[in-house]
C-alpha cells in the first residue's frame, strides 16, 4: 500500500523483542493412577503452586532475576494462540480487559480447553506430527484420520488410551471416493462421502496412521518412538554407532512388532485420484511382502521385543502383538512415556523443553531440572494422562505468565524459563490470526465470493510458504525473506486490510465516535491491547494528514492480485484519501512484529 511503508516505521512492535550405554538408561518409572478433571487441586496437591516454588529455587540457584509478569492482554493473546491456533476475537479482549475477576486467567484457559476450536487446532497438530506434512498415497485418507483425531481430542480421550488406539488400530481406513483437493491443515473438512453405488462402511481413521507407512515400512517404528517415548532410534536402522545406546538389533525388534499387519483391498478398479478402502488386520506374523526387499529381510526375521527388552507378543489369540506393544508403550511403568508427553507440552508452551530437542530424551542429551519433569509426569500419570490437565497446569504456572522482556539479570540461555520465549506464529496460527483480525471471509461473503476457494488458496500460499520439513524437530517456522515479503506484498494483507463491507476495517469505520475510538478498536482487534496514548496521537495524526494526500487511481497501491483476492480487492470502490490512510494504518498493524509473534 502506498503509505503502509512509512507508516510501518512509527508503528510499535514488542519491545525489547526481536524478531550411550544399555545400562545407564532408563529413569524410574512414573505411578500409575485414576483420572482427574482440569479442576483447581485441592489445597496441598500437585499443581501450579508446586511447579512455582520448584522454579523459583532454580531461579535462586542460578542467581537469575525472572521477568516482570505479563499484562493481561499480552497473556490473553498469548494462551489464546497456544491453546486454539488464532488470536482472541475484539469483543473477547474487551470483555477479559475489562472484567476484575481474580480468577479470569484460569476461568479463560478453562474455556479454550472446552472450546470446538482447541479440538480443531490441537488435531491440526498431532496430524502434522504423526502424518507429516506431505502425506499421499492411494490408501492414506488424511481427512479420516484428522476427523477421528479432532473426535478423540474433544473427548479428551487420555493420552495413553488415544496413542493406544493409534498404535493398535484396525479396521477401514475410508469411505472411498475422489480425493479431495486444495484442502489444507486450516480448513474443517469432513470424510469423503462414498462414491455412487458403494456401501457405506465403518471407518476407524486411525489406520490412516499405519497406511502412512505402506511405502516405507521401515520409517514407522523411528516416528513412533520419536513422537510417544521422545527416544530417537531411526539412526540405528542402518548401523551401530560406539556412543550411542541403540543398537541396529534394537531397531530391527521393535519395527518387527509394527509390522504384525496387513491391509485387504476393499476396492479394486477405482479412479487413480480416488482413495481405495482397505481393511487393516492384525496378523500372527509378518506378512511376507514385508521381506522381498532385501534390506527389510533382517527386521521381518525379528522377534518382536521393545526397547526395555520386553517381548512382545499375542496372547493366546486375544491380544495381538500390536496390542501388547501399545500396552508397553503407554503404561505408567515405561520410563519414557509420560516424560515425552510432558517435555513436549513444556518445551509447545514455554518455548524449550526439560530436554532440548524436545524428542531426543538419551543419557548424553542431559535434561533441565530433571526432578521437575519427574514430578510433572509423576502428576500426568496419577491425572489418567489427562492432556487438558496438563495443558492447564503449564499454562497457569508464573513461568508461562511471565514478560517476553529480559529482566535486570536476566539468564541467557533462558534455560530455567526465567523469561516467556518470543516464537513466531506457526503457519496455520497466522492464517487464522490474519483472518480473524481482518473478517476477510466474512467481506468476501458479502462480495458473493466462494469463500471455500478463498481459503484454500490461502492454505496452499501459507502451506508453500511456511512449510517445514517433515522430519525436522523444528514446530514453528524461523522467518525468512520471501515470508516477508509474502506478507508485506502479498495480495491477501494488502486486500484483508482494506475497508470492505463486511471487513474488520470496513465495520470499524462505520461506527459513530471519533478517529481517537476508531484507532482503539483496531488495536483491540488485531493486537489485543488498547495502544497508548502516544500511539493513538500518532495514528490520528496519520490518518488526519494523509487523508489531504492525493491517491494513485488504482487506490491504496493495493495488489491486483488473482483469482478469489483480486475480485475481493476489486470491491474497494474509487480512490478516498481518508480511508485509504485507515487502510495503511490496518495493513501496518498486520505487519508488525507484536502482530506476526506470539510474546
Amino acid at each position: 500500500m502506498v503509505g503502509g511503508a512509512c507508516v510501518a516505521l512509527w508503528l510499535s512492535t514488542v519491545s525489547g523483542c526481536s524478531p550411550s550405554p544399555k545400562a545407564a538408561v532408563s529413569p524410574a518409572p512414573v505411578a500409575a493412577a485414576s483420572s482427574a478433571s482440569p479442576s483447581s487441586p485441592a489445597p496441598g496437591a500437585f499443581g501450579p503452586a508446586t511447579i512455582d516454588a520448584a522454579l523459583r529455587a532454580e531461579w535462586r540457584r542460578r542467581d537469575v532475576t525472572p521477568s516482570a509478569p505479563a499484562d493481561d492482554a499480552t497473556f490473553l493473546r498469548r494462551v489464546t494462540v497456544d491453546l486454539i491456533g488464532t488470536i482472541p476475537t475484539e469483543a473477547e479482549a474487551k470483555a477479559f480487559l475489562e472484567s476484575r475477576d481474580p480468577d479470569k486467567r484460569a476461568k479463560w484457559v478453562d474455556r479454550l480447553l472446552a472450546s470446538p476450536e482447541y479440538a480443531e487446532h490441537w488435531a491440526l497438530y498431532w496430524d502434522d506430527e504423526l502424518m507429516g506434512r506431505r502425506t499421499t498415497g492411494a490408501v492414506v485418507d488424511r481427512d479420516a484420520f484428522r476427523s477421528w483425531l479432532r473426535g478423540r481430542i474433544a473427548d479428551n480421550t487420555p493420552w495413553d488410551r488415544l496413542v493406544t488406539e493409534i498404535v493398535s488400530a484396525t479396521g477401514v481406513n475410508s469411505q472411498g471416493g475422489p480425493r479431495a483437493k486444495g484442502r489444507g491443515p486450516v480448513l474443517d473438512v469432513a470424510e469423503p462421502d462414498a462414491e455412487d453405488g458403494d456401501e457405506r462402511v465403518a471407518v476407524n481413521g486411525a489406520v490412516n496412521w499405519t497406511l502412512r507407512f505402506a511405502d516405507a515400512p521401515q520409517d514407522v517404528a523411528g516416528t513412533a518412538s520419536r513422537v510417544f517415548l521422545g527416544v530417537q532410534i531411526q539412526c540405528a536402522q542402518c548401523h551401530d554407532h560406539k556412543t550411542e545406546k541403540w543398537k541396529t538389533e534394537d531397531f530391527r525388534k521393535l519395527t518387527a512388532a509394527f509390522w504384525h499387519v496387513n491391509s485387504k483391498p476393499l476396492d479394486r478398479g477405482k479412479p487413480m485420484k480416488s482413495i481405495k478402502r482397505v481393511e487393516v488386520v492384525d496378523t500372527p506374523r509378518v506378512p511376507p511382502r514385508f521381506a522381498k526387499n532385501p534390506e527389510n529381510a533382517p527386521i521381518a526375521r525379528s522377534a518382536p521385543v521393545a526397547l526395555d527388552g520386553t517381548a512382545l507378543e499375542a496372547a493366546g489369540g486375544k491380544t495381538s502383538v500390536r496390542a501388547a506393544l501399545a500396552a508397553w508403550m503407554t503404561s505408567a511403568n515405561n520410563p519414557w512415556f509420560a516424560r515425552a508427553a510432558v517435555n513436549r507440552m513444556w518445551g509447545h508452551f514455554l518455548g524449550r523443553g526439560f530436554y532440548d530437542p524436545i524428542d531426543d530424551m538419551r543419557a548424553s542429551n542431559a535434561p533441565t531440572m530433571p526432578e521437575l519433569l519427574d514430578a510433572v509426569a509423576a502428576d500426568f500419570a496419577k491425572g489418567g494422562f489427562d492432556m487438558r490437565r496438563l495443558m492447564r497446569t503449564i499454562c497457569l504456572t508464573e513461568a508461562y505468565g511471565l514478560s517476553a522482556r529480559p529482566s535486570a539479570k536476566p539468564d541467557g540461555s533462558n534455560a530455567a524459563w526465567a523469561k516467556f520465549r518470543l516464537v513466531p506464529l506457526g503457519r496455520e496460527e497466522l492464517l487464522r490470526a490474519l483472518l480473524r483480525a481482518t473478517d476477510a471471509e466474512e467481506a468476501a461473503r458479502r462480495a458473493n465470493l466462494d469463500v471455500d476457494r478463498l481459503r484454500a488458496s490461502l492454505v496452499r500460499q501459507y502451506g508453500f510458504l511456511f512449510d517445514v520439513d517433515e522430519d525436522s524437530d523444528a514446530v514453528d517456522y524461523a522467518g525468512t525473506v520471501t515470508q516477508a515479503l509474502m506478507l508485506i506484498n502479498g495480495a491477501f494483507v494488502g486486500h484483508a486490510s482494506r475497508a470492505l463491507p463486511g471487513s474488520a476495517l470496513g465495520e470499524v469505520l462505520s461506527r459513530p465516535g471519533d478517529d481517537a475510538s476508531k484507532v482503539a478498536a483496531l488495536y483491540l482487534r488485531v493486537l489485543t491491547r488498547a495502544p497508548t496514548a502516544e500511539e493513538t496521537t500518532r495514528a490520528v495524526d496519520y490518518v488526519t494528514h494523509a487523508s489531504h494526500v492525493a491517491k494513485p487511481a488504482k487506490g491504496g497501491g493495493a495488489q491486483k492480485g488473482q483469482g478469489p483476492l483480486g475480485r475481493l480487492g476489486r470491491k474497494a470502490g474509487p480512490p478516498d484519501a481518508r480511508r485509504d490512510a485507515w487502510e495503511d494504518l490496518t495493513w501496518s498493524l498486520l505487519n508488525s512484529s507484536e502482530f506476526l509473534f506470539n510474546h
